[in-house]
Protein backbone atom coordinates (compact mmCIF):
# COMPACT_ATOMS: atom_id res chain seq x y z
CA UNK A 1 0.00 0.00 0.00
CA UNK A 2 1.55 3.64 -0.86
CA UNK A 3 1.72 6.12 2.06
CA UNK A 4 0.60 9.33 1.05
CA UNK A 5 2.83 12.62 2.26
CA UNK A 6 0.17 15.20 1.34
CA UNK A 7 2.11 17.56 3.47
CA UNK A 8 5.71 16.94 2.36
CA UNK A 9 7.46 20.14 1.24
CA UNK A 10 7.62 20.81 -2.50
CA UNK A 11 9.43 23.63 -3.90
CA UNK A 12 7.40 25.17 -7.03
CA UNK A 13 7.68 23.16 -9.91
CA UNK A 14 7.28 24.08 -13.65
CA UNK A 15 6.32 22.14 -16.51
CA UNK A 16 5.68 22.97 -20.11
CA UNK A 17 2.66 22.02 -22.32
CA UNK A 18 3.91 19.78 -25.10
CA UNK A 19 2.28 19.85 -28.43
CA UNK A 20 0.20 17.18 -27.98
CA UNK A 21 -1.23 19.12 -25.03
CA UNK A 22 0.24 16.33 -22.30
CA UNK A 23 2.11 18.13 -19.10
CA UNK A 24 4.59 16.65 -17.22
CA UNK A 25 4.48 15.95 -13.82
CA UNK A 26 7.77 15.89 -11.88
CA UNK A 27 8.68 12.56 -10.07
CA UNK A 28 8.45 14.66 -6.06
CA UNK A 29 4.75 15.39 -6.79
CA UNK A 30 4.40 11.69 -8.26
CA UNK A 31 5.53 10.16 -5.67
CA UNK A 32 4.02 12.75 -2.95
CA UNK A 33 0.41 12.25 -3.76
CA UNK A 34 1.24 8.32 -4.72
CA UNK A 35 0.16 8.99 -7.90
CA UNK A 36 2.18 5.44 -10.35
CA UNK A 37 2.04 4.96 -13.60
CA UNK A 38 -1.52 4.36 -15.87
CA UNK A 39 -3.37 5.89 -12.83
CA UNK A 40 -5.64 8.23 -13.41
CA UNK A 41 -6.26 11.96 -12.56
CA UNK A 42 -8.90 14.24 -12.05
CA UNK A 43 -8.79 17.88 -14.12
CA UNK A 44 -11.09 20.81 -13.80
CA UNK A 45 -10.34 24.22 -14.22
CA UNK A 46 -11.41 26.89 -11.28
CA UNK A 47 -11.00 30.45 -12.65
CA UNK A 48 -7.33 30.62 -14.43
CA UNK A 49 -6.47 27.76 -12.53
CA UNK A 50 -6.24 23.96 -13.22
CA UNK A 51 -6.66 21.65 -10.55
CA UNK A 52 -5.41 17.95 -11.14
CA UNK A 53 -6.13 15.39 -8.38
CA UNK A 54 -5.49 11.98 -7.92
CA UNK A 55 -8.48 9.66 -8.61
CA UNK A 56 -9.06 6.51 -6.74
CA UNK A 57 -9.87 3.91 -9.09
CA UNK A 58 -12.84 1.66 -8.71
CA UNK A 59 -13.18 -1.77 -9.36
CA UNK A 60 -14.13 -2.28 -12.68
CA UNK A 61 -11.18 0.27 -13.70
CA UNK A 62 -8.78 -2.22 -12.57
CA UNK A 63 -10.28 -5.33 -13.93
CA UNK A 64 -10.56 -3.52 -17.31
CA UNK A 65 -8.04 -5.42 -19.42
CA UNK A 66 -8.13 -8.46 -17.27
CA UNK A 67 -10.15 -10.74 -20.07
CA UNK A 68 -8.14 -10.68 -23.39
CA UNK A 69 -10.69 -11.04 -26.40
CA UNK A 70 -10.13 -12.73 -29.33
CA UNK A 71 -12.76 -10.86 -31.52
CA UNK A 72 -13.78 -7.71 -31.91
CA UNK A 73 -15.73 -6.12 -28.73
CA UNK A 74 -18.49 -5.21 -31.10
CA UNK A 75 -18.55 -8.74 -32.56
CA UNK A 76 -18.96 -10.24 -28.94
CA UNK A 77 -21.56 -7.59 -28.01
CA UNK A 78 -23.18 -8.76 -30.98
CA UNK A 79 -23.19 -12.60 -30.06
CA UNK A 80 -24.01 -11.56 -26.05
CA UNK A 81 -27.22 -9.82 -27.88
CA UNK A 82 -27.98 -12.55 -30.04
CA UNK A 83 -27.55 -15.37 -26.91
CA UNK A 84 -29.85 -12.57 -24.98
CA UNK A 85 -32.43 -12.78 -27.52
CA UNK A 86 -32.35 -16.84 -28.08
CA UNK A 87 -32.96 -16.95 -24.17
CA UNK A 88 -35.89 -14.75 -24.45
CA UNK A 89 -37.20 -16.82 -27.07
CA UNK A 90 -36.90 -20.05 -25.72
CA UNK A 91 -38.68 -18.98 -22.27
CA UNK A 92 -41.42 -17.39 -24.78
CA UNK A 93 -41.80 -20.71 -26.45
CA UNK A 94 -42.10 -22.52 -22.80
CA UNK A 95 -44.96 -20.11 -21.56
CA UNK A 96 -46.74 -20.53 -24.72
CA UNK A 97 -46.79 -24.53 -23.79
CA UNK A 98 -47.43 -24.15 -20.67
CA UNK A 99 -50.88 -22.11 -21.77
CA UNK A 100 -51.67 -24.70 -23.88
Amino acid sequence: MRQFLPRARIELAISKVDKTGRVYIPGELREALGIGPNELVEVNVEGERLIMERKKISVSTKGRGLFKLKRHVEDVDMEIRKGSLRATARELREIRMQRS
